[in-house]
């Protein structure tokens, strides 16, 4: 590139890249829904406590809630391809305010599997997890971990927030309250803001990823990493979800995310229930809840950074590592006490931070294409249902053994095998960032 091309270039840069806007406004979106999301956990005991339900009748609700989700990604993925943000998340935030409502006036078990197991979990897919994984890897390439990383964060500011902020509204007025103040906080932020604010991909505005403009289509300017292809025939081919399914890489991210889903719901779910078996006081708990949510944000942040530098699969053991040595601390907070809940919240939280910037990331590596995003919500079946069967299973165990040490122990297993298999998938032998090599560093 001549010297008046990159002057051209970097002079028609704009200032601040769209995709930051996008990123800011799915981690206000993701702050929402995921605060609601794990809020469950303090209306867990809530409930048992009201209606007096043993631990594993109401794991049932959080179970079908995610069940609902995952099978809800399906259409969550095909709306995202075809409509984009602006019309897939308010309509979702309709749907997650009204069966919030719903849920507020519950009486029986069966209400609280359809209002908030069904039509919630339905809501929250359409603007959470699998909803975002579908446009925001588009904006990015050479900083995909990270930009996802920064949005997801925001799941670890909602839990910090509003997890202790939940808790105090039902000590304050009741559960049922409670529930109607959060369909108050969809229906007036996530919804307007969305509308106004997000878009598709940057091609709907003329657009690059990164920000690059189109003559600087592998080395922009100034660029310290640049995309490498290393599978070409694996990169041309148009993935669709028929394409896709037939690969041994769909198959084995589809069973590390239902391994890895089946230890974080489970043990984020009972977390704070544990934490109260160990000793702590509800309130003590649902504070150190917020700290393994804010913890996690800097672990999305950090992770999503760091997997651009060296590579997803290692950086995502890194995170299950770190994951599973909080869990050691939770299970040994009964016995031995002091500050282990405390480091359980920052260690789990931390590494449980590395999945949500770095799935996306995983499966764009591999897949991504104009059907990434149905392709995305397939794969995150397997997350779903592993989430179901966790949170249900841990809570019987708890309701069977008296203790969590079986279930804790069980997860610590499945997370590794999550890993395992993600280096299975191999998302480096498709894509991978490397340093960039200016003519200076070829120089003899």
């Amino acid at each position: 590139m001549s010297i008046s091309e990159v002057q051209t270039a970097l002079a028609k840069r704009p200032i601040i890249f769209y995709g930051w806007v996008v990123v800011a406004v799915g981690f206000v979106t993701l702050a929402v829904t995921f605060g609601i999301w794990y809020s469950f956990s303090v209306f867990f005991l809530a409930l048992i406590t009201d209606f007096n339900w043993s631990h594993a009748a109401v794991s049932t609700i959080f179970s079908v809630f995610i069940l609902s989700h995952a099978l809800t990604g399906l259409l969550t993925g095909y709306l995202q391809d075809r409509f984009g943000p602006r019309v897939v998340i308010p309509m979702g935030s309709l749907i997650l305010a009204l069966s919030l409502m719903l849920t507020s006036q519950a009486q029986n078990l069966w209400h609280f599997r359809i209002c908030y197991g069904v039509f919630a979990g339905a809501g929250v897919s359409l603007l959470g997890f699998a909803s975002h994984a579908a446009f925001l890897p588009k904006w990015f390439e050479r900083q995909r971990g990270l930009a996802v990383g920064i949005a997801m964060s925001g799941i670890g500011f909602g839990m910090l927030f509003l997890i202790p902020l939940i808790d105090s509204v039902i000590t304050a007025y009741g559960w049922r309250a409670a529930y109607l103040y959060l369909a108050g906080l969809v229906l007036i932020v996530v919804g307007p803001l969305n509308f106004i604010f997000s878009r598709h991909s940057p091609e709907r505005l003329n657009l690059r990823p990164d920000g690059d403009v189109t003559v600087t289509d592998h080395e922009p300017p100034g660029a310290k990493m640049i995309l490498e292809v290393v599978d070409s025939d694996w990169v041309r081919q148009e993935w669709t979800l028929k394409s896709a399914f037939f690969t041994g890489r769909f198959w084995f991210l589809v069973f590390a995310f239902f391994f890895l889903s089946y230890t974080y719901q489970g043990t984020l779910l009972h977390s704070i229930s544990a934490m109260v078996d160990a000793g702590l006081k509800r309130e003590t708990a649902a504070l150190y809840f917020g700290v393994l949510g804010i913890a996690g944000s800097g672990g999305k942040i950090l992770f999503g950074y760091l997997s651009d530098l060296f590579g997803r699969e290692r950086i995502n053991s890194l995170g299950g590592a770190l994951a599973i040595l909080g869990i050691f601390c939770l299970m040994s907070a009964s016995w031995l006490g002091g500050s282990l809940p405390l480091l359980f919240a920052i260690l789990f939280g931390v590494g449980y931070g590395a999945a949500a910037p770095l799935l996306p990331a995983i499966s764009a590596d591999i897949f991504l294409g104009k059907s990434f995003g149905l392709i995305f919500a397939v794969i995150c079946i397997g997350s779903g249902v592993g989430g179901a069967l966790g949170s249900f299973l841990v809570g019987f165990l708890r309701d069977l053994s008296g203790t969590y040490a079986i279930s804790f122990t069980i997860g610590c297993v499945t997370l590794s095998l999550s890993c395992i298999l993600i280096w299975l998938a191999g998302p480096r032998k498709v894509r991978r960032m490397v340093k960039h090599r200016t003519r200076t560093d070829l120089s003899p």
